[in-house]
């Protein structure tokens, strides 16, 4: 992992030098080595922060979150680089996480609205009563504790690392008489900081409590897949940029999916197959269409990129999007090998499209 000053200095070339090739190796480099591994990082821990409370995901929702980051990171550095301007991100790796832990935020928002609205109850509660304080690590994470322990033993005992808390011995530490039904929030902060004796980070605090006063978030039906934990279907929505309900950004995007369909004719054929044939939109709805219906291409040369005889293809059209058991049947390979070439295809698709 390079240093924040060679990432910073990468930065800078990639967004000043004139060669295009060498601008996109530049660009390249900074995504391998330090945009897609800092994010990887940070969404799984967020990820297994949240798993130890209940706050359930999936596989596929922090490949969404990364790729969501991933291709908002794209689009700034190419605005700035095509703006020749004096624009420019003084932090590289501190942009990268916040972008990135707004995006998980974002995500934990629209899918768990009630530890949402938990998170900002404690996170009131914390700023206005006497008795409880918040710090900030050097990761810029927030945690929790009492005044009285001080900013110095919050940074030195709030830590990541942190074994999860066990709840079965909290429950035994309250008073006779004590039940966490009907004690009120603030007295159930004070009762499990008290008890833990050291700071915990906010993410942590929120899914302790949420666990103690049984806060579940309904979890949408599924309306597609096999229901496993390596759900991978991919939505349109991680490939095109943010829509707007205006003409210029309608020829935009159109522009955008003709590059975007070139690029895919460009991948080895298992990857076109892989990704076609399983491509959603964000209602998991067949989203090969949309290149059809904005005249990008036709039925036909779908299944000439796919290589699929036509008289083949046909009867698969009303079929779409396909599973991967069933897109691994017609390559006649595993599911896990589907799954990962289509990660394969995406990855080369944004390294690419960052270009254009």
């Amino acid at each position: 992992m390079m240093g924040q000053e060679d990432q910073d200095a990468l930065l800078k070339r990639f967004l000043n030098e004139e060669d295009p090739a060498i601008a996109q190796a530049c660009f390249e480099t900074l995504l391998s080595e330090h945009v897609e591994p800092l994010v990887r990082d940070i969404t799984r821990y967020k990820s297994r922060s949240s798993y130890s409370f209940g706050c359930t995901h999936e596989f596929q929702d922090e490949e969404d979150i990364r790729s969501e980051v991933v291709l908002q990171l794209i689009s700034r550095l190419r605005d700035l680089r095509r703006s020749g301007a004096d624009a420019h991100i003084e932090n590289f790796r501190g942009y990268v996480a916040v972008t990135t832990y707004n995006a998980y935020y974002k995500y934990i928002r629209m899918k768990h609205p009630g530890r949402s609205r938990l998170k900002n109850r404690i996170r009131y509660l914390v700023n206005h009563r006497r008795e409880f304080s918040d710090w900030q690590t050097e990761q810029e994470e927030y945690v929790c504790g009492l005044s009285k322990w001080g900013k110095d033993q919050a940074g030195k005992n709030a830590r990541s690392e942190d074994p999860p808390v066990d709840l079965d011995e909290f429950l035994p530490s309250l008073a006779r008489g004590k039940s966490v039904t009907n004690m009120k929030l603030d007295e159930l902060l004070m009762d499990v900081l008290t008890w833990r004796g050291r700071p915990i980070l906010l993410d942590d605090l929120v899914g302790i409590v949420a666990k103690l006063q049984g806060i579940r978030d309904p979890q949408p039906a599924q309306s597609y897949g096999e229901g496993e934990d390596e759900s991978s279907d991919i939505s349109i929505c991680n490939i095109l940029p943010d829509s707007a309900p205006d003409i210029a950004t309608t020829l935009e995007q159109r522009s955008y999916l003709e590059r975007l369909w070139a690029e895919i004719c460009q991948l080895p054929q298992r990857q076109r197959v892989a990704l076609l044939l399983n491509l959603r939109d964000s209602q998991a709805r067949d989203a090969l269409i949309l290149f059809t219906l904005t005249g990008i291409t036709s039925l036909r040369q779908i299944a000439r990129v796919t290589e699929i005889p036509s008289e083949e293809f046909a009867p698969l059209w009303n079929k779409l999007p396909m599973e991967d058991s069933a897109i691994a049947d017609l390559l006649g390979i595993t599911r896990q090998q589907v799954i990962n070439l289509r990660k394969s295809a995406r990855e080369r698709l944004a390294r690419r499209m960052a270009a254009c």
